[in-house]
């Protein structure tokens, strides 16, 4: 029987072990070396692997296809930060007006909803249509990614709410997809001392981040 990851779990290697991210119970954790030893087994396509303790405590589930699937997030690395490239955004009232009402929405989201139920809620509030990269030509897509995300930090900073990495990435994907710019929200991790991070990226490109210290931390998650 083929086992993956359970959908709203997600993990990395950082320092020779397993960090698990749980966007269901809103939680990172380890395994116990007792279970991380068989997962990495099974993870490295050995298929005789005893699972059954990774199943009963819902690490592992039945595959639907013909073959496990638990593997590591892929995503490029980031290796151009919208912050140290100059653009000539512009501050509109409309922008500031939307970023406020955007970040404040997505506060009380996060304060009063379940994070799994936050972060669908930004997948499936995606047009069918966006930009992309081969969409128009690259260059020009990131020109407006970059205009947009610029934009969206100068608006930002007349916001009179704390800044968050979660909270004003979900905000600045959110005033992408009004503009039918498309992105990424990446979660990352470090493990000595542990920390949680996340960036807006497009491609290599982050967009409210420095390259460094986003490339500071293992990525664990990507929200397409």
């Amino acid at each position: 029987m083929p086992y993956a990851l359970r959908n709203d779990l997600s993990f990395c290697r950082v320092d020779d072990h397993l960090i698990f991210l749980d966007i269901r119970n809103d939680r990172y954790f380890r395994l116990p070396s007792s279970l991380e030893r068989p997962f990495v087994a099974y993870a490295n396509g050995n298929e005789d692997t005893d699972v059954c303790d990774l199943v009963e405590r819902n690490i592992l589930v039945e595959a639907s296809g013909s073959q496990g699937r638990v593997t590591a997030v892929n995503i490029e690395c980031p290796a151009r930060s919208a912050l140290e490239q100059s653009c000539q955004a512009k501050l509109h009232l409309g922008s500031l007006v939307d970023v406020c009402i955007t970040v404040c929405s997505i506060r009380r989201q996060l304060r009063t909803h379940p994070l799994r139920n936050v972060l669908d809620a930004v997948v499936t509030s995606r047009p069918n249509e966006q930009l992309r990269p081969g969409s128009i030509s690259d260059q020009a897509v990131e020109q407006l990614l970059l205009e947009a995300s610029g934009e969206f930090r100068l608006a930002r900073a007349y916001t009179p709410v704390e800044n968050s990495c979660l909270l004003d990435s979900l905000a600045m994907i959110n005033f992408l997809v009004k503009r039918k710019l498309h992105a990424s929200i990446v979660f990352g991790v470090t493990s000595d001392p542990f920390s949680a991070h996340c960036w807006v990226q497009a491609g290599d490109l982050v967009l409210n981040d420095t390259v460094g210290h986003a490339n500071a931390h293992t990525p664990i998650r990507v929200l397409q």
